[in-house]
């Protein structure tokens, strides 16, 4: 394919391939996710036992995380894109062939490496092609491609699951994500648009150095703890919460998480136009208001949603809100990480954002579920999920008061 075919798309049109590939990418991992409750009943799982395919999915992750940046600023977006989808298909499709959930957990081993790359790949393609003052909402729209993908993942699959077999709603996410790979090599070329882009001229080692020695990175990066406290935690549990504790079925609890998603759609870019067009780009403002919204959201869900007392209605419109706050945590984040880090380091910025959230989705969906299982239900661990948000969105705020001028780009 020659360079210039390869420039024909737009900045918006390769923003539309970014978005659309993380939202397949969302219905092959979060699909099977959502179909939790009816693995759980063939495996005959406890809450604490289903929690553990988060931790088995984020655990080598975790350790990987630490290259997975600094590889996608060497070989670049689009390559780190084909790769994570290539293996998360394959990976995913093995669940369907082992005989025990133990092996599942082993695969999800290797699925969860091969996720490491799909953060870096996006974060960095939108570095490279969107202008600084643009780039929350464009964040936004490619994380809303992933909440749209959650949203069949949330409630197609676990219909396609509960008429067919769980392992015909992974069979679904397999096939959209080979077609999605099919389009990136085709299509995905975005360090062919606009001026050449930067490029790292140093070496692993002094690139981690040179981020690793920046106190706003871990500043940042620290609200990372935030999101794998809300997109990541309700991901694994919303459904159980549901069909546990309000004794939906597992349709129905799909059908509420799809809502969630849903909210993440709109939410997503539109925190981000909010944060770029009336709060002049201020991200440290932004990141702590939608983040103290998440733990007061949290309180409600424990103190008034999980007591079963409101309808169905509440339910869905919660559920909606719950989603648009937390998924615009996730483009507001990783925004941040960009102007602080640069289109050069952005890779190596993201690792550390990552050893943030994914530590936390190694220990917490574990944890909050062995709490569910111990006090019968979830209302103790969505009120530690409020208390730990709403701390260290506080420790952020308060942290970076003296960077606040690299934390605005007007």
């Amino acid at each position: 394919m020659s360079t210039k075919t390869k420039k024909l798309l737009s900045v918006n049109q390769t923003l539309l391939i970014m978005a659309l590939s993380f939202g397949v990418i969302a219905i092959t991992v979060d699909g099977f996710t959502a179909m939790l409750p009816l693995v759980s009943a063939e495996f005959n799982l406890t809450s604490a036992q289903a929690g553990l395919y988060a931790t088995a999915f984020f655990l080598t992750g975790l350790v990987l995380v630490l290259v997975a940046g600094p590889i996608v600023d060497r070989i670049g977006s689009r390559n780190g894109l084909i790769g994570a989808l290539s293996l998360v298909a394959v990976f995913v499709f093995l669940y369907t062939i082992v005989p025990s959930f133990t092996i599942i957990l082993g695969l999800a081993i290797f699925t969860g490496t091969a996720f490491t790359l799909v953060t870096p790949s996006l974060t960095k393609g939108v570095v490279e092609i969107v202008d600084p003052s643009k780039r929350a909402i464009s964040n936004g729209l490619v994380q809303a491609g992933a909440a749209a993908g959650g949203i069949v993942a949330s409630f197609v699959v676990p219909t396609i699951g509960e008429n067919f077999g769980w392992r015909f709603g992974v069979y679904l996410g397999v096939g959209l994500a080979v077609i999605a790979l099919l389009a990136v090599v085709r299509f995905y070329f975005p360090s062919q648009i606009g001026d050449p882009k930067p490029k790292s001229e140093v070496r692993y080692r002094d690139n981690l150095r040179k981020i690793v020695r920046n106190p706003l990175i871990w500043i940042v990066a620290s609200m990372g703890i935030v999101v794998g406290l809300s997109v990541g935690t309700i991901t694994i549990h919303y459904t159980l919460f549901l069909s546990g504790d309000l004794a939906y079925s597992a349709s129905a609890a799909g059908f509420y998480l799809a809502l969630f998603n849903a909210g993440g759609v709109v939410g997503n870019p539109l925190f981000g136009y909010i944060n770029d067009k009336y709060l002049k780009s201020n991200r440290r403002t932004g990141l702590f208001g939608v983040s103290l919204g998440i733990a007061a959201l949290y309180v409600v869900l424990a103190l008034v949603v999980g007591t079963g007392a409101l309808g169905n209605v509440f339910l869905g419109v919660f559920s909606f809100v719950f989603g648009a706050f937390a998924f615009a945590s996730i483009g507001l984040l990783f925004t941040a990480i960009g102007d602080v880090a640069g289109p050069a380091l952005m890779g190596t910025g993201t690792t550390i954002l990552l050893i943030f959230s994914r530590s936390t989705l190694v220990v917490g969906p574990a944890i909050l579920g062995q709490i569910a299982d111990d006090t019968g239900s979830y209302q103790q661990s969505w009120l530690i999920s409020a208390a730990v948000i709403a701390i260290v969105s506080t420790l952020f705020f308060l942290l970076s008061a003296k960077y606040k001028n690299q934390l605005r780009r007007a």
